[in-house]
């Protein structure tokens, strides 16, 4: 499985985040990025303890596992499958969309754009905190695409595109092919269903199951 938990890790609370019975898990209590609040991979021995720092936070308990991977255990404990995520390999698009490279000091115009791109602007203030932390480090970045001079999508970027989206104002004009024509040649994630957004050829793919909590 890729390591997913390593690529996630920088956004995810350090305070929170752990292993058990040698079982990756991340949480972020701040704001619900997906794969900053799951585990990896499964193991029954781990599956109760896990489960209990999550309630404990008041998240949902949910493990991410390679669409190959048996889930029968977690269906059966209640689990449902919440998200897909795909690993792909985009190729580099001549765009007329300019793609610049932006520092960490523009955390928050970065923030901004993903949270709107996926509806989830109340998360704004501490997701553009962990942004912030995020591009400190060296090897990781921020893009940010350009139309008519107006910022209509962003991208996070590490080891592969951890996180791509497009604001509703820019969807179906090549802004997410100029972002990964950017991140090009290293893979990026993707949710299914925005192939028509973010074109590539998969790779792998990983399902994120959850427990539902009233």
């Amino acid at each position: 499985m890729l390591k997913l938990w390593t690529l996630y890790q920088s956004l995810a609370s350090k305070r929170h985040s752990g292993q058990v019975e040698g079982l990756p898990y991340l949480l972020q209590p701040q704001f619900p990025l997906l794969l900053t609040n799951t585990a990896f991979g499964y193991k029954a021995a781990a599956q109760r303890e896990i489960e209990a720092r999550f309630l404990a936070l008041g998240a949902p308990p949910a493990f991410t596992l390679c669409e190959a991977a048996d889930p029968s255990a977690l269906l059966a404990a209640g689990y449902r499958p919440r998200a897909t995520f795909e690993l792909c390999i985009a190729e580099a698009h001549p765009t007329p969309h300019r793609v610049e490279r932006v520092p960490w000091s523009e955390a928050w115009k970065v923030a901004r754009i993903l949270t709107e791109a996926y509806g989830a602007e109340a998360w704004r203030l501490a997701f553009a905190q962990a942004v912030g932390r995020y591009l400190k480090d060296p090897y990781h970045s921020a893009l940010i695409v350009r139309t008519e001079g107006r910022a209509v999508g962003a991208a996070l970027t590490g080891e592969v595109g951890l996180l791509v989206g497009v604001l509703p104002v820019g969807l179906g004009q090549g802004a997410g092919r100029a972002l990964l024509g950017s991140i090009h040649p290293r893979p990026f994630l993707r949710l299914a269903g925005s192939e028509a957004e973010f074109p590539g050829r998969v790779v792998g793919r990983f399902v994120r199951y959850e427990l539902p909590v009233e």
